[in-house]
């Protein structure tokens, strides 16, 4: 009977399998570039459902960075980006010359960029209560006059401009020109990370009521939704606005293709091709999409049917109208598959608790400003002990710890040899820079790790309360925590040690509990039959005896904060980290290698020295 069980069931895997691959083979796909804003995934939208209606294909989107997801469309793991910054990418022209991929053409060429500020800034908003704050500020170099208005929230005295995307060539251009208007004698050039890292700054500023500078480009929601001003420039130069001394031209956004794609798909190399729009009419889809709520698909209906005469400029006179029967008839309800199509789906609007969440942050800002500065502090205070420390004594105390706890001299050597290969490349201020935001993320989960492991050590109830939330705060991909660091704690310094204290406190409130309940109940009764109370018994021998357990959890803990140095520069934090993702950005290979190295040694010599503390001597994981 089970014989007879067990082969029933392979056949009907084996032919639950085949109709599915036999279906999944004959669907032709095509693979979108998504680089995170609204504007390309409303093209995406527009151009997946003219290929999914007229030409029969299925289309998913791949998200990325803008640098990583072009390097994708020269390996065909990309078929179509949708928009090509052409002036973003350094190596585009390099690329299209080589024949890497295909450029289709322009999408749109007359958007904006440069330095925005919000209109409430120059001329007030009675509505708000807000009063003017620079009156006269109307060009880039006006902003010489106004750094107390645009104030640094880590260094005194100086004010902050947003620049570009860290790895993007506009990036340089807007560093130039920071230099060229002399900013950098009373501001600093904040580097946010990420574009949505940079957006999610303008916007909280904005529904605060607060001053911000910040380099930005249209077509975007943002833009849109809010009423920002483009600060005036001298005008364009083609000889001179890369150093930053003009203003920047309207970027062509082009359509480009896979080599692949090209060969494979002519039908849609031809529509591509003759798909061009306009920044203006970009805007007027993602202000709709803003205002209703409506979803990509549905706006790109929308769209459709309120540019009607765009149909006909991108598809042949058939094509044409079987789209706009399409779009009059409305799409028909697509047939299910009961073998991969999941039958319920909860009504869970993730807007309203965006909504919340940020409602939340702005009532409440004055108290997450307070933490804000005191965290910016702490940072300041460490970095400002290590980079006084000279570059050699630093490396003396490496060697003096190096041999002390492996009491091998040539350990102490290597240790310090290490440190110096850093410096000698060039990374011992970011180096710094790192240590600063991981000391103060390791300080403040040690100063609440520890206690919490004790009460869930001798409460049962606190354990079984606290432990799910361990668990899920352990399995949490790390990049939701970036979240609401971000929106209650803005951008930089301590937004990354709020984060990195998420992420890195679980090992030593978990080791701590441990490592105190796994002592013997028998010492414990001893010591309390002895006259103890249960205080002094958790001091005198509890804590002493799980010792070594709850150094291996503080060992833990600074290894998880450096795992966050990478992931953490998204938020705008500087050193080895921001090295590293400027790298992944521009797809620079050698600089990628250096710094990431430098994490390394830096992770390597932290985990020894903390482990031979621990031991007693110096402890290796690969022992010769």
């Amino acid at each position: 009977m089970r014989k007879c069980f067990s082969v029933i069931l392979l056949l009907i895997l084996v032919i639950t399998s085949t109709f599915v691959y036999s279906e999944e083979v004959t669907v032709k796909e095509i693979a979108f570039a998504d680089v995170g804003w609204d504007s390309v995934k409303f093209h995406n939208a527009v151009a997946g459902l003219i290929a999914e209606q007229i030409f029969g294909y299925e289309w998913r989107e791949v998200p990325g960075s803008t640098t990583v997801l072009h390097e994708g469309l020269l390996k065909g793991e990309i078929d179509v980006h949708m928009e090509e910054w052409t002036d973003n990418l350094a190596t585009y022209e390099k690329d299209l010359n080589e024949g890497k991929f295909k450029d289709l053409g322009v999408n749109f060429d007359d958007n904006d960029q440069g330095f925005y500020v919000p209109r409430y800034v120059i001329e007030g908003d009675s509505e708000r209560g807000i009063k003017a704050m620079t009156p006269d500020l109307k060009y880039v170099w006006d902003l010489k006059k106004y750094p107390d208005v645009f104030p640094d929230a880590e260094i005194k005295d100086m004010g902050r401009v947003y620049g570009a995307i860290p790895g993007w060539e506009v990036d340089e251009i807007i560093h130039n020109k920071y230099l060229h208007y002399n900013l950098d004698e009373n501001f600093v050039y904040f580097r946010p990370g990420s574009d949505a890292a940079l957006s999610s700054a303008l916007t909280s500023a904005y529904e605060k009521g607060e001053p911000i500078v910040a380099y930005y480009w249209e077509p975007t929601w943002l833009m849109g939704k809010y009423d920002f001003v483009l600060l005036e420039d001298k005008p364009f130069d083609a000889n001179t606005y890369l150093e930053g001394k003009t203003e920047l031209p309207s970027v062509k956004v082009n359509i480009g293709v896979s080599n692949k794609f090209y060969e494979q798909s002519p039908e849609m190399v031809e529509f591509l091709t003759k798909y061009k729009t306009s920044s203006a009419l970009t805007s007027e889809a993602l202000a709709y999409m803003q205002e209703t709520g409506a979803n990509y698909i549905e706006t790109a209906k929308w769209f459709l049917k309120q540019h009607d005469e765009l149909i006909d400029q991108w598809l042949n006179q058939s094509d044409a109208q079987k789209m706009r029967a399409y779009l009059g008839t409305g799409e028909k309800a697509k047939t299910s598959n009961w073998l991969r199509d999941f039958p319920f789906k909860i009504p869970l609007n993730v807007n309203d608790i965006d909504t919340s969440v940020r409602n939340f942050s702005v009532k409440y800002d004055s108290f997450f400003s307070k933490i804000r500065l005191f965290l910016g502090s702490l940072v300041n205070v460490i970095y400002k002990v290590l980079d006084f420390i000279p570059w050699f004594i630093s490396l003396i105390l490496v060697f003096l710890l190096g041999w002390k706890i492996s009491r091998k001299i040539g350990k102490g050597i290597l240790y310090a040899s290490l440190l110096f290969l850093i410096g000698a490349l060039g990374l011992w201020n970011f180096t710094n820079e790192t240590l600063s935001i991981v000391i103060a993320s390791v300080i403040i989960s040690l100063a609440l790790g520890f206690p919490l492991g004790i009460i869930i050590s001798t409460s049962e109830r606190a354990n079984r309360i606290i432990r799910p939330v361990l668990d899920t705060m352990q399995t949490m991909p790390v990049f939701v925590y970036l979240i609401p660091a971000l929106l209650f704690f803005g951008l930089g310094k301590p937004p990354a040690v709020i984060a990195t204290t998420i992420y890195a406190i679980v090992p030593i409130i978990r080791l701590t509990s441990h490592g105190i309940r796994q002592i013997d109940k028998e010492v414990v009764e001893a010591s309390l039959s002895f006259g103890s109370t249960r205080l002094q018994s958790l001091i005198k021998v509890q804590i002493p005896q799980a010792l070594p357990t709850i150094m291996a959890g503080v060992n833990q803990t600074l290894m998880m904060a450096m795992s966050m140095v990478v992931t953490t520069s998204m938020i705008g934090a500087t050193g080895l980290g921001m090295e590293v993702l400027l790298s992944v950005n521009r797809v620079e290979i050698g600089r990628g290698l250096v710094s990431g190295t430098a994490v390394v040694i830096i992770a390597v010599l932290l985990d020894r020295i903390t482990q031979g503390f621990v031991n007693g001597r110096e402890v290796i994981l690969d022992e010769e």
